[in-house]
């Protein structure tokens, strides 16, 4: 009896193993483009995008970016030329207390106070300009987010894919068959919408 069901046992294992490769290995219906680039696999209902790529290529994205880029530069120029002048207006500080250059001990701790203001002023700007920086990364993000997600809304309802999933440089998508990646697709798709906004 016990030999019996260790080989209904086998016997069922053997038969989801070939019903599992019947299943998997049947033909798949890629198609290749004239250039010789495999296209999305018309079977494939789970696809990716790489967001490297599409971020880099995506013409929204791109002008988003450097126009944050400019930004931060001219942020940084500002703060760069305050801080000199600060430092500047130190070193005479320094160079007047030094040399008596102060008629009275009232005027040289007003001008150290005016000097110290000036310092939390010059931190205060700093900061306020970092978490403009960081809200401003965000909402751009966010814009890009939604642009994208809406445009696979639209998309996905003329392909039917059951998943798209997302992967960056060492995420989780590490292998995929020719046929999976959108990528390319995407990106034209995207890039001929925002020309035409």
């Amino acid at each position: 009896m016990k030999n019996l069901s260790i080989g209904l046992n086998v016997l069922l294992l053997i038969a989801v193993i070939v019903l599992y490769i019947l299943h998997f290995s049947g033909s798949s219906k890629s198609t290749s483009s004239q250039d010789g680039v495999a296209t999305v696999n018309a079977d494939a209902k789970i696809v990716y995008i790489n967001m490297d790529t599409l971020l880099n290529k995506y013409t929204q994205s791109r002008e988003l970016n450097e126009a944050f880029l400019k930004k931060l530069e001219a942020n940084r120029t500002e703060l760069n030329v305050k801080a000199k002048n600060l430092d500047r207006e130190i070193a005479e500080f320094q160079h007047k207390a030094e040399n008596g250059g102060f008629l009275t001990r009232e005027r040289a701790e007003q001008a150290q106070t005016e000097l110290l203001i000036k310092q939390q002023n010059l931190q205060k700007l700093q900061q306020e300009m970092s978490e403009n920086a960081q809200r401003e990364q965000m909402e751009i993000n966010r814009k890009l987010y939604d642009a994208i997600t809406n445009f696979l809304t639209d998309y996905n309802k003329s392909r039917g894919y059951q998943l798209i999933l997302s992967t960056t440089l060492g995420g989780n998508v590490l292998f995929a068959q020719d046929g999976f990646n959108i990528t390319n697709e995407v990106v034209s798709l995207l890039n001929t919408q925002y020309q035409k906004k």
